[in-house]
């Protein structure tokens, strides 16, 4: 006798044209690690008297239909859930870049690699691929800027070179948009460069809290060995939430509310549709704030949540009329060892900070999620043991006047986006 097995689910997805209508064709066969989204009907005791002790039959009462989705973080799946969550994003191709950092000025026999033709610092009237040595860090860079923007080197003209104001960087941007400048190379004998390669080249997807525009899903859970196919109609997507730590598999739970389930022999998805999958770990995660990293952080998390309403009409099928977003929330919170007071005053003077959670698979796959204004809650300071201590600061997100929302997302990485929209 078949039995059912995790191993051989499938959970399928696509974008609803009407809530509460089945989608049609071919859907999306999404990765995920659990999920319980199913429906429920309760029972409700009759209360009539007069036919002695034993109760009466049971009434049935309304069908709930919601659940959580434990998903793998990954840089272009993870664009169906925030659709869901956002409203459609805006996508642009963005260029990559990067930077040579000079601490102090060059000097004779130094060199530089850009797409792999070297440049040799010289102090004396310079030749082919040589620049001169000027008199300060600042003068030099300006210099290399000069003779890299005027060369007709095929390998080096694919990139645009400037000094940033008050800076002894040399700052490189490819001049096409999309991943294809990823691949140009970054070197130096006596300097610092930001990586092997340029990087963050690729199509930015721009997601945007408050939005009042949600879609809806149809979602179908299978289990092929019964077989039994659990149709989803009216998906809506309420909230997420992560959890960033030192190891392990980056996970986001995505709970849902749907308005009814239904049961088929068959599956009801067409022929699936794939994305390349990119599993990303906890250890290419980062927490920052103020631009830099967090120091002496251990663990944070944070969830956002469009706070679904449910319109609970009166109706013969025991069904909802939809799931409607209220005033979304962000909450979360982040644990750092006590080292300084820095966080402490800033919770305890009422002052908000921007707070960056980001995953980063390589140089064209990344996603951040950027909190403009976060307010932290004062917290209690423990000494448990001879060890560390420890505090946790928790956070609520505000709506941030200057950049206009409370957070935005960006996931960066080889789709064009009409997979989203």
């Amino acid at each position: 006798m078949a039995r059912a097995y995790g191993s051989n689910a499938a959970l399928l997805l696509k974008r609803e044209t009407t809530y509460g209508q089945r989608a049609t064709g071919n859907y999306w066969k999404m990765p995920f690690t659990s999920c319980n989204l199913s429906s429920e009907q309760g029972l409700i005791d009759d209360p009539v008297l007069g036919f002695g002790r034993d109760p009466a039959q049971p009434l049935r009462d309304v069908i709930n239909d919601d659940g959580d989705i434990a998903v793998p973080v990954d840089p272009r799946y993870l664009g169906l859930w925030l659709t869901g969550l956002f409203g459609d994003p805006d996508s642009d191709d963005v260029a990559a870049e990067g930077y040579i950092d000079f601490s102090i000025n060059p000097t004779q026999g130094d060199t530089i690699t850009i797409n792999g033709v070297e440049f040799t610092f010289v102090d004396d009237t310079p030749g082919a691929n040589e620049i001169d040595i000027q008199g300060t860090g600042i003068q030099t860079v300006d210099e290399i800027v000069s003779v890299l923007n005027g060369s007709s080197d095929d390998d080096v003209n694919d990139a645009t070179y400037s000094r940033p104001t008050g800076t002894q960087r040399l700052r490189v941007v490819h001049d096409t948009a999309g991943q294809a400048g990823n691949a140009f190379t970054l070197a130096a004998s006596a300097a610092t460069v930001s990586g092997d390669t340029l990087t963050g080249g690729g199509t930015a997807h721009v997601f945007l809290s408050g939005s009042d525009d949600l879609p809806s899903y149809s979602i179908e859970v299978g289990l092929s060995k019964i077989p039994a196919f659990f149709m989803h109609t009216g998906v809506v997507l309420n909230s997420i939430a992560f959890s960033f730590q030192r190891s392990g598999a980056a996970t986001a739970t995505v709970s849902v509310v749907a308005q009814g389930e239904g049961r088929n022999g068959a599956t009801l998805g067409g022929t699936p549709q794939t994305l390349t999958f990119g599993r990303i770990s906890q250890f290419q995660g980062e927490i920052r704030s103020g631009g830099v990293p967090v120091a002496n952080l251990t663990a944070g998390n944070f969830t956002y949540s469009n706070n679904l309403e449910r319109i609970e009409t009166i109706r013969d099928d025991g069904k909802i009329d939809g799931a409607d977003p209220t005033v979304a929330s962000l909450t979360g919170s982040i644990d750092v060892r006590f080292a300084d007071t820095t966080f402490f005053d800033k919770a305890q003077d009422g002052d908000p900070i921007d707070l960056e959670f980001s995953y980063t698979l390589d140089s064209g796959l990344s996603i951040t999620f950027t909190a403009h204004e976060a307010h932290l809650k004062k917290p209690r300071v423990a000494v448990n043991g001879p060890g560390g201590v420890q505090a946790t600061f928790e956070f609520t997100g505000a709506k941030n006047e200057s950049a206009g929302q409370m957070l935005t997302v960006t996931l960066l990485n080889d789709l064009d986006g009409s997979q989203y929209a």
